[in-house]
This record gives C-alpha cells, sequence and structure tokens, in this order.
C-alpha cells in the first residue's frame, strides 16, 4: 500500500520503517520527497461549522505544488530535496512575487486553517530528532520533533511529528509556539484511492485548535473529492 498525502500534508513514503532506530531526517526526507513524485489534481472544501464552505483546488506537478483558494486567492510551493520556495501568483500569466512571511499566520476566512497550515512549510526544517514511539489512535507511531531554525518566522516554534511505522506516512502532527504551549493539531481522518490504483490521498483531514491542556477549542474539516490525474489546472513557472 502507497500512502500519498500530498496536498497540505505533502506526502508519505511507501517504505515500511523496519529499522530498530530510524534516522528521523531521513524519515521526514521521505515525506517530502514523495510530494514530488506526484501528478494529480485535488478539489475540496475548507469547512467549519457556521461559516461558508473555502473552495480549494491543489495542482502537484513533480516539485511544482499550485494552490487555489476561492477564485482570486493563488500560490504556488517550489519543492526542493532540503528547501521550499513559497510564492504568491498574481495574475493569470503566472506571475509570481515572493510570499509574505507576516501572511503565514493569517487565517483563510475565519477557518482554524492558516497560509503556514496549507504549506506545511516546517516539514523542511532541519535538525528532526527521534523523541521515541506512540501508539496515535491506534496505529504504531515514531514521534519525531522539529525546531523551527529562525523562530521569528510563523507562528510555530516546535512541531512534533507522529509517522506511522508501517507505511512511512505522518499520521499526526501537533504544533507549539516558540514557549512550547500546543496551538494546532492535524490529524488524518481518512484517505481514499488514486485514479491509477497504485496509492491513497487525503479524503478528509482535521485542523484542531488547541488550548493548554490539548483540549481542542475548535476545529476546521478539509475535505477532498476522487482525485484527478494529468495536466489540467496547473501553470508552470
Amino acid at each position: 500500500m502507497k500512502a500519498t498525502f500530498a496536498a497540505f500534508l505533502l506526502a508519505a513514503t511507501a517504505a515500511p520503517l523496519h529499522a530498530q532506530q530510524p534516522d528521523a531526517n531521513a524519515m521526514i526526507r521521505g515525506i517530502r520527497l514523495s510530494a514530488t513524485l506526484q501528478q494529480m489534481d485535488l478539489a475540496g472544501v475548507i469547512r467549519k461549522d457556521g461559516q461558508a464552505d473555502v473552495p480549494v483546488s491543489l495542482f502537484v506537478r513533480e516539485n511544482n505544488m499550485q494552490f487555489w483558494l476561492g477564485v482570486n486567492d493563488r500560490f504556488h510551493i517550489r519543492m526542493g530535496d532540503e528547501s521550499a520556495k513559497l510564492m504568491t501568483v498574481v495574475d493569470d500569466k503566472g506571475t509570481t512575487k515572493d510570499f509574505p512571511t507576516s501572511k503565514l499566520t493569517q487565517r483563510i476566512a475565519r477557518t482554524d486553517v492558516t497560509y503556514e497550515d496549507l504549506t506545511l512549510r516546517f516539514l523542511y526544517w532541519p535538525n528532526a530528532k527521534l523523541e521515541g514511539e506512540e501508539a496515535i489512535r491506534g496505529e504504531d507511531c515514531y514521534k519525531v520533533r522539529l525546531n523551527n531554525p529562525n523562530p521569528g518566522e510563523g507562528a510555530f516554534g516546535v512541531v512534533y511529528v507522529w509517522i506511522h511505522k508501517k507505511y512511512g506516512a505522518f499520521w499526526q502532527i501537533r504544533a507549539h509556539d516558540n514557549k512550547g504551549r500546543a496551538l494546532k493539531e492535524f490529524q488524518v481522518n481518512s484517505v481514499m484511492q488514486l485514479p491509477d490504483g497504485k496509492g491513497y490521498t487525503i479524503k478528509e483531514m482535521l485542523v484542531n485548535s488547541l488550548n493548554a491542556e490539548l483540549r481542542v477549542t475548535s476545529q476546521t474539516r478539509l475535505t477532498f473529492k476522487k482525485p484527478e490525474t494529468g495536466p489540467k489546472g496547473f501553470k508552470r513557472r
């Protein structure tokens, strides 16, 4: 089974993690790498109770990923082996400019989802540390810690990633601020099969805002329809 979580969750490796003490950086690198191996289109919504749905589309072409939010809000991620460049798409010709750092923490249409959440840029933070093993919602996982190398950028200072031991996919993520206070939790809720029958991608993901006791204070759902493959929708830069 190949668990491919492209979209916001970037993706997961296909290989099971058999090593007694796997390398944390290699596991995170595998999640990043698999996001660059797909070509697919995803369409769905950002959904929060009591608010209008926000349409979201995602186009993945090798090391390029483009998001559309609603009609006019577009941004582009160019993914490398060890870094990702985030850009705003400013017109229909595909012209881009640097994505403003100040916008990373901005909530999208008053949901729990920010631009920082959608990009999962913390998966590019260096020096991942393995902190042990835990069972998360009945699944055996490795727990990996990532520290923000630039604490002034974005809301997150420390992020924990729980990686599924069998599939190498991330199963849960919890983000804390620079003082260690929990802010956000990302949980894979369900997956669906890709059209080629060879892999899976996100069907629904929960984005939970947390209090100091790790209790959910607010929740937003990211829900996707059956994905398509092929060159539709993407404007290469």
